[in-house]
């Protein structure tokens, strides 16, 4: 499957159109300031209106080269809140209990669960009744891991925000 980057002309609005693969729109092996840079095929304009930059939604093969690489990143700032998703955990809890990633890419992924409890737990008010009852469906589900995996979170806590274990670590009987 090829993952499509397009560039819209401010212009002209013709859309240029860059194929990648999943691999490289992963973990954006391409250089995105060349392309923005580029001029417009149609009229040759250099300024872009956007970049409508492709997804690639984290599957085992993504995570498997991310946890063994540290030069590969899904994003160089906020990796532990992308990978902090429901549909992720099933995925995620697998790859933390195998113990086969780089240390630091583990650390990571326990960072992310914990996100994952907190974004669940607080704040209950500016949600619907429907999706209070799925966080508190998720927080079920979540924390017995997190206890379970208490200890690998306390080795890695220095890694954690401090305000994301002041709401996780009483819930999973960890001392700040």
């Amino acid at each position: 499957m090829e993952y499509k980057l397009t560039r819209i002309c401010e212009n002209c609005k013709n859309e240029d159109v860059f194929e990648f693969t999943k691999i490289q729109t992963a973990f954006d092996l391409y250089d995105v300031d060349e392309i923005y840079n580029r001029p417009c095929s149609k009229c040759y304009s250099l300024i872009p209106e956007c970049l409508n930059l492709p997804f690639v939604k984290l599957d085992k093969e993504i995570l498997d080269m991310w946890g063994n690489n540290e030069e590969l990143y899904l994003n160089p700032q906020d990796e532990e809140i992308i990978l902090a998703e429901m549909h992720y955990f099933p995925l995620i809890l697998n790859s933390i209990n195998e113990g086969q990633y780089l240390k630091r890419k583990i650390e990571i992924l326990l960072e992310s669960i914990c996100i994952l409890l907190y974004d669940n737990t607080v704040s209950s008010n500016e949600f619907s009744e429907e999706e209070n009852i799925e966080r508190k469906k998720n927080v079920e589900i979540i924390r017995p891991e997190l206890i379970r995996l208490k200890d690998k979170i306390k080795e890695s806590e220095k890694h954690i925000m401090e305000y994301i274990k002041v709401v996780v670590f009483p819930q999973i009987e960890l001392r700040k």
